[in-house]
C-alpha cells in the first residue's frame, strides 16, 4: 500500500505542478493584481526578477529580507517568456490592491508542500524500486509525518484564490462589498458558522471513533468472513466487541 502510494503521488505531482502552472498564467492575463501580490512584485518589470522569499512592507511598498531570482526568471515562470513584462502593484490603484501579505506567504506554503510531497514521492518511488524502502526509518518516518501536507496546500491554496482576488467577486466587475446580502445579519452569519463546523466536526469525531474500534479490536476474524449481525444501516456494528469465533475444524467424534 505504502509503495502504491509513493508511485502515484510521483506520476500524479508532476501533472498538479503543471497544471497549478496553467492557472498561474490564466491568473497572470486576468488577475494581475493578484499575481502582483503572490509574486512581491511592486514595480512593472520587464524582463521580470523572481521573489523567492521576503517580508513585503506594504506600508513602503517594498519588501524587506528579499531573496530574488534575477530576471528573466520571473516573466519564465508567469508568462513563459523571457522577455514578457509583468505587471507591478504600483501600476494599479491602491484601492484595487488584495491583502498583499496573505496570498504572498499562502502561496508559497502551498508550493512549498507541494514540493515536499514530490519529493517524498520520487524518493520513495526510488527506495521502493531498490526494495530499501522497508528499511529506511527515516523515510518511513518522514511519509508518516507528511500526511498533513495535502489538506495544508488545500488550504494555503484556497487562501491564495480567494484573498487575492480581493476586492472583486468577479474581477473587475462586481466588488465583494457590493455582493454581500444586504439582509445578513452577522449573529446569522455566525449561527450558520457554528452549525457548518459542529456537523463537521461531529462526522470527524465519529469517523476516529469508529477506526479506532476496528483497530483496537483487531484481526479477529478472516478478513472475508462478515458477521451474521452485521447490517449496512449499522456500520458500528462492524466494530462490535464481541469476537466471532473460528469455525472449528475438529473431525467427527473429537
Amino acid at each position: 500500500m505504502l509503495r502504491m502510494g509513493l508511485g502515484l503521488a510521483a506520476v500524479l505531482m508532476p501533472i498538479q505542478l503543471l497544471f497549478g502552472h496553467l492557472t498561474g498564467e490564466y491568473v497572470n492575463t486576468y488577475q494581475p493584481s493578484k499575481m502582483a501580490a503572490i509574486e512581491g512584485r511592486w514595480n512593472d518589470e520587464k524582463p521580470a526578477s523572481e521573489v523567492l522569499f521576503a517580508w513585503p512592507d506594504v506600508e513602503h511598498r517594498r519588501n524587506l529580507f528579499a531573496i530574488t531570482l534575477p530576471p528573466p526568471l520571473g516573466s519564465l515562470i508567469d508568462s513563459d517568456s523571457l522577455t514578457a513584462a509583468e505587471t507591478g502593484l504600483n501600476s494599479i490603484p491602491q484601492e484595487n490592491w488584495p491583502p498583499v501579505v496573505i496570498p504572498f506567504f499562502a502561496f508559497r506554503i502551498m508550493v512549498g508542500c507541494g514540493l515536499a510531497m514530490l519529493g517524498l514521492g520520487w524518493f520513495g518511488t526510488y527506495l521502493s524500486f531498490r526494495h530499501r524502502l522497508a528499511y529506511n526509518r527515516p523515510m518511513l518516518w518522514l511519509t508518516f509525518f507528511s500526511f498533513p501536507l495535502p489538506f495544508i496546500a488545500i488550504i494555503t491554496g484556497w487562501f491564495t484564490a480567494e484573498v487575492g482576488r480581493q476586492p472583486w467577486v468577479v474581477f473587475g466587475v462586481l466588488r465583494t462589498a457590493d455582493a454581500m446580502t444586504p439582509f445578513l445579519t452577522t449573529r446569522e452569519a455566525i449561527i450558520s458558522l457554528v452549525i457548518f463546523c459542529a456537523v463537521y466536526a461531529f462526522i470527524f469525531l465519529f469517523g476516529t471513533f469508529y477506526i479506532y474500534r476496528l483497530i483496537r479490536n483487531g484481526p479477529v476474524r478472516k478478513s472475508f468472513e462478515v458477521p451474521h449481525l452485521v447490517v449496512p444501516n449499522r456500520p458500528m456494528s462492524l466494530a462490535d466487541d464481541e469476537p466471532i469465533l473460528e469455525p472449528s475444524h475438529a473431525g467427527a467424534g473429537e
